[in-house]
Parts: structure tokens; C-alpha cells; sequence
């Protein structure tokens, strides 16, 4: 039986975090969101500030010596002078594959739902939110004004948005793009957790 891979893309204070995390509790198995980047971190011989500094960011390079990659990945690849963020989007993927077929698993973000769009065992989600519940939950979790907590939503959303469609011959956000869409406003998270949780159990009874 093919594992279990669920992708969750998101919007910014959609509550796609925690959805994804009690979602995890619910299945039983891991959730990978920033502790991916730890993971291709190891799995490449890179240090981890080097992932998180382009975590879900577009092309662009980062200079700082002379860095290399050791491990599974290959014995030796030297990366000159510099790392691109499309040399480190290659390495996550690699990851994501990696994990994808060693358990199940939830992966929020990184494009996941692309690169794994030919895993047969994959279920894409996306969540949304009504504005409002949006900015109040950022305001909460940020500890922002709401105009700037406004602010914070848009820059994280167009990062976000710029990331993926880079990468990507999907667009993010765009329905057609993943298996199912939810509107996390409407049913609350536990709600969407529910039916999340029911769509994934008949998928597996197919």
C-alpha cells in the first residue's frame, strides 16, 4: 500500500498550521512545515540557515563562501561561490520525494503538492479564510495593529503566491490546482479538521 501524503498549501492566517497539525493528531502520522527545511538541512550537508533563509522565496542567490553537498544526495557537488534558490528548491523537492516515500505523512507549503502532483498516494489541499478572520487571527499571533497586520497578509500572501508560481506550472490558490479547497471561516478549524478528515478517510476506502 502506498503511503499516506497529504499537501496543504495555504493562505496567510487562514489557519492552515493548525489545521495541519491536528489533522497529523487525527492520522496519526508526521507533520512536516519548517521541520522539512531541518530535514534537507541533514539530508544535503547544508547548514539549515541557508533553507530558511529562502524559505518559500523566489530566485535569488546567497553568497558566503564556498559551500558543498555531502550525503545521500551525492558524495560531492561543489556549488561555487554561491547558492540559488533554485538549487535549494531542487534539494527540498528531493526531500519531499524522499519523505513521500519513506512514510505518511502532512507537508504544509514548499510547493509540495507539485512536486509530488505524480504520487499516487498524494491528496492536495488548500485553505482559505474570510479577510476578517485572517487579519484577526495574524493580529493575535504577531501581536500587530490591524492595518499592519493587513500589510503583513499581503506581502505573505504575494511571497507565497511568487514562490509557488515560479516553481510550478500550477497556480496557487487556483482550485483545479488541488484535489480539495476549504474555507476555513465556514465550519471553524475544528470543523475543517472534521471534514477534511472524512474527505481523506473515502478517498482511502476507493
Amino acid at each position: 500500500m502506498e503511503n499516506l501524503i497529504i499537501t496543504i498549501g495555504r493562505q496567510l492566517g487562514s489557519g492552515g498550521k493548525e489545521i495541519a497539525e491536528k489533522l497529523g493528531e487525527r492520522l496519526n502520522i508526521k507533520v512536516y512545515d519548517k521541520t522539512l527545511l531541518e530535514v534537507a538541512a541533514k539530508e544535503s550537508g547544508l547548514d539549515a540557515a541557508i533553507f530558511e533563509t529562502a524559505d518559500e522565496q523566489e530566485h535569488s542567490s546567497f553568497f558566503g563562501g564556498l559551500f558543498s553537498i555531502h550525503g545521500s544526495m551525492g558524495d560531492y557537488m561543489p556549488m561555487s561561490n554561491c547558492i540559488e534558490n533554485d538549487n535549494l528548491f531542487e534539494i527540498q523537492s528531493e526531500t519531499i520525494r524522499n519523505i513521500a516515500e519513506r512514510e505518511s505523512c502532512i507537508i504544509v507549503g514548499r510547493c509540495a503538492e507539485y512536486v509530488l502532483r505524480d504520487h499516487p498516494g498524494a491528496i492536495s489541499i488548500f485553505i482559505t479564510a474570510n479577510s476578517k478572520d485572517r487579519i484577526e487571527r495574524i493580529m493575535a499571533l504577531e501581536n500587530l495593529e490591524h492595518d499592519k497586520a493587513v500589510e503583513f497578509i499581503e506581502k505573505g500572501d504575494k511571497r507565497r503566491r511568487s514562490y509557488h508560481d515560479y516553481y510550478a506550472t500550477t497556480h496557487w490558490g487556483e482550485a483545479r490546482s488541488y484535489d480539495i479547497c476549504v474555507n476555513s471561516s465556514k465550519m471553524g478549524i475544528d470543523g475543517t479538521v472534521e471534514l477534511l478528515h472524512g474527505f481523506i478517510k473515502s478517498h482511502l476506502a476507493k
